[in-house]
């Protein structure tokens, strides 16, 4: 569980670091899925000064590393402070099937500034969504991102630690 969890560290780090969106032919396809979903992400990162990130990469299932046209994400990631703060939607391949991925909607946040010991940056995460179907989290992406907005503004230093 705790190398899970700093696998899964090390790859959104690694994301936010490569914070851009690609634009190939494989990507405009598959905004065709998130066409809704885009559309309230891309407001509220105008209203937080961002971008919405579409691409990442480091994805493993199994110990193979997830093709690019099969590996779907959407990240809103900013600064406020001292501290990171970030909405992430990502694919969960738990389900054994990655042609068929059930998904994760997770609030995350960090120390930005100050060192970071052997245990890496003091964060805080919450899943709003863990392992859910697509189509529930299309249909209540409002909800999801008020909610994310509440528990995100709410984040203080003191609210980071290592054991989320």
């Amino acid at each position: 569980m705790v190398k899970t969890r700093n696998l899964f560290i090390l790859l959104l780090l690694l994301c936010i670091a490569c914070h851009h969106a690609s634009s190939n032919k494989q990507d405009v396809m598959r905004k065709h899925k998130f066409k809704q979903i885009d559309i309230k992400l891309n407001g509220l990162a105008k209203k937080l000064g961002t971008t919405v990130a579409t691409s990442g990469g480091g994805a493993s299932f199994d110990g193979v590393t997830v093709p690019e046209d099969k590996l779907e994400m959407r990240r809103i990631v900013w600064i406020d402070g001292s501290i990171g703060k970030a909405i992430i939607i990502t694919q969960n391949f738990d389900n054994g099937n990655i042609d068929s991925p059930d998904w994760d909607f997770q609030n995350f946040a960090w120390l930005k500034d100050g060192s970071s010991s052997e245990k890496g940056s003091p964060f805080w995460q919450k899943f709003l969504l863990r392992k859910a179907r697509f189509e529930k989290m299309d249909s209540s992406i409002d909800q999801l991102l008020q909610q994310s907005l509440e528990n995100l503004n709410a984040i203080k230093k003191t609210d980071l630690g290592y054991d989320h």
